[in-house]
């Protein structure tokens, strides 16, 4: 990988992702092999699509032998292998437009195959609708639900590796595709007071037979974890949240992030230049809201996280009446270097807090 430092968006890529890729569901050969075919970040989006059409091709020859497990879970990895073309990808719109469609649509025919399977919703919001995955596990009652928000370059699809923790602990999850996200990102642009999402994802779920929407936790990572510190502050039904990553104020640190993040900022936001994006991540801030967090919120960080540096952490669990901090040491950017044990940590917190709580009626 030493042609990476040609490009330090490359190297960049090369130095923050790898563990979030694997831990997300993404073989980390896949990952090695990829970016050994990439020096310059224009070539970024078609090699990992070169990746995905190897399993799109896998997936078709099974479905063809009537193997569908494997070809379910080889539409995944190929669903997968489209996000990673086009998650910070800005450069090229028509290029980062189709591989944002086949990653859908490729993960879509995989999803069924998850455990629980994971069903495409639309969730009402405003004269819009939010795509989501919802995932119910089988309990002899309806179980307790978690509503769960991406980042800023993250999907539903890829909050999916981090739904199984909360699902096999016996709870429901709508990972959902908010304004400038995913799906979504095309239609609105990204909503800083991202209560009025959650709010929405709350009363679609309280419409569900499947679920218990009086037993509600909130989940976010990165840029979800400042959206789920935000629900926590003005969303009264939440019982629990976690805040995986999360920054306090998006802008601060701004010339230290990635040049890829920076630019998807603005381009999610709709923001003329970078100026512009900087004052929009102003308003990405939780100084109107910490004080109002009084129920309980994990907030979990990497004591070396390089995109959003601990003290946002730190400075959030001070002001909030609510907040746990746990801070891991090592830790990097959602700390994905040490997955297992992070959320195992925050899927049994939860759980503790919303399954503990007895069913409504």
């Amino acid at each position: 990988m030493d042609d990476h430092a040609a490009d330090p968006r490359v190297a960049a890529a090369a130095a923050h992702w790898g563990p979030r890729f694997v831990h997300n569901g993404t073989d980390h050969v896949d990952f090695a092999r990829t970016l050994s075919r990439i020096s310059r970040w224009d070539d970024w989006c078609r090699e990992w699509g070169r990746t995905a059409e190897e399993y799109e091709e896998l997936a078709t020859t099974a479905e063809e032998s009537g193997h569908l497990v494997t070809a379910r879970a080889a539409w995944r990895q190929a669903g997968l292998a489209w996000h990673w073309a086009k998650f910070v990808f800005v450069v090229d719109p028509v290029q980062q437009r189709d591989a944002h469609d086949r990653a859908v649509a490729a993960y879509a025919k995989g999803a069924d195959g998850l455990d629980p399977p994971g069903t495409r919703v639309l969730v009402p919001y405003g004269g819009a609708e939010l795509p989501a995955y919802l995932r119910v596990p089988r309990t002899e009652l309806p179980p307790p639900v978690v509503v769960m928000a991406p980042g800023l370059d993250s999907v539903k699809e890829e909050l999916q590796a981090t739904a199984e923790y909360f699902c096999d602990r016996g709870m429901a999850t709508l990972a959902l595709d908010g304004p400038g996200q995913g799906e979504s990102e095309y239609e609105l642009a990204i909503e800083p007071a991202y209560e009025h999402v959650a709010s929405a994802a709350l009363d679609f779920c309280a419409g569900l037979r499947e679920v218990d929407a009086s037993r509600a936790g909130m989940f976010g990572v990165s840029l979800g974890g400042y959206y789920a510190a935000r629900a926590m502050a003005f969303e009264d039904r939440f019982s629990a949240g976690v805040d995986l990553a999360g920054p306090y104020r998006f802008d601060l640190g701004w010339d230290e992030l990635p040049p890829m993040t920076r630019d998807t900022l603005r381009h999610r936001s709709r923001s003329v230049d970078d100026h512009a994006a900087r004052a929009f991540a102003a308003r990405l801030s939780l100084e109107d809201a910490a004080a109002r967090i009084t129920k309980p919120l994990l907030v979990v960080h990497g004591g070396q996280d390089r995109i959003v540096g601990p003290a946002h952490a730190e400075r959030l669990a001070a002001e909030a009446p609510g907040a746990e901090l746990v801070m891991v040491a090592d830790g990097n950017h959602g700390v994905t270097n040490h997955a297992f044990a992070s959320r195992s940590h925050f899927a049994d917190w939860m759980a503790d807090r919303l399954t503990a709580t007895p069913p409504a009626g």
